[in-house]
């Protein structure tokens, strides 16, 4: 039976050795082989190693996945990623002095704050998470925290933490239609309530309403369509104006305006 670990660590390296760190790191990856990436009509090339390891995130990935011991000990890395956080002052890095209030990190309720938010970035949740984008689409993305959510969905448009949340449960159905196109055939149940709960709140409530249903069971009233209409447009513009810490949405945003009116 295989075993797998989370490791966490923070990394502290001084600024002037960075280089050093750097051309280690290529030496070691010109030593072990370098990697090869399809070229021109299809023939390998080898990516040389400045073009392979360009930054100090690279170069410790570089030097962490070749360390020795760890084939050694039977050890393999399945995944790795590495991120730079907030510099150091000279004086903790030197431990020099950590007594002087001046070196001491800002313990701000607002600085602890923003520390507490973006650790919170890294936290594993569920490995799922629901997307509601501002232009009242929604997209569903596997990853173990929002951070490594949001890098994915970065491939469509920017992502923000509070548009995702979490999802316990997942199921979707799809079928395979004449013209070779993979079409949504339906939701689960709970997945159907994890969406309208928190992609489409407004709506529900209208659709659940007297307003919009009829004395039969699932009925549409008569003339609820236009009232429908309006909330559908609510709920499709909704976000452009609030956004999670009531500062404005900004509409700098690919997927925002895709079948919006001006």
């Amino acid at each position: 039976m295989l075993l797998k670990f989370r490791l966490e660590m923070d990394v502290i390296i001084d600024q002037d050795s960075e280089t050093a760190v750097i051309e280690l790191a290529r030496q070691q990856y010109r030593r072990e082989g370098e990697v090869t990436a399809p070229g021109r009509h299809g023939r390998p090339n080898r990516v040389k190693a400045e073009k392979f390891i360009d930054g100090i995130d690279q170069a410790l990935l570089e030097l962490l996945e070749r360390h020795p011991l760890l084939p050694e000990a039977g050890i393999e890395i399945e995944r790795s990623s590495c991120r730079p956080l907030a510099s150091l002052p000279e004086i903790a890095r030197t431990g020099v002095g950590l007594s002087d209030a001046s070196a001491q990190p800002d313990l701000s309720a607002e600085g602890a704050a923003e520390t507490d938010q973006e650790e919170e970035l890294d936290d594993f949740e569920s490995g799922l998470y629901l997307c509601r984008w501002p232009n009242g689409e929604f997209s569903v993305v596997k990853a173990d925290s929002r951070r490594e959510a949001i890098i994915e969905l970065d491939e469509w448009a920017g992502a923000e933490p509070a548009w995702l949340v979490p999802m316990d449960e997942c199921m979707i159905d799809f079928r395979l239609n004449d013209q070779a196109e993979i079409d949504l055939v339906e939701f689960g149940e709970e997945t159907t309530d994890v969406i309208w709960e928190h992609c489409y709140p407004a709506l529900r409530a209208l659709l659940s309403s007297d307003d919009a249903v009829g004395s039969g069971v699932g009925e549409p009233k008569a003339g609820a369509g236009e009232t429908i209409k309006a909330a559908v447009e609510h709920e499709r513009k909704r976000l452009w104006t609030a956004s999670h810490d009531g500062a404005p949405a900004s509409r700098d945003f690919s997927r925002s305006d895709q079948g919006q009116p001006e």
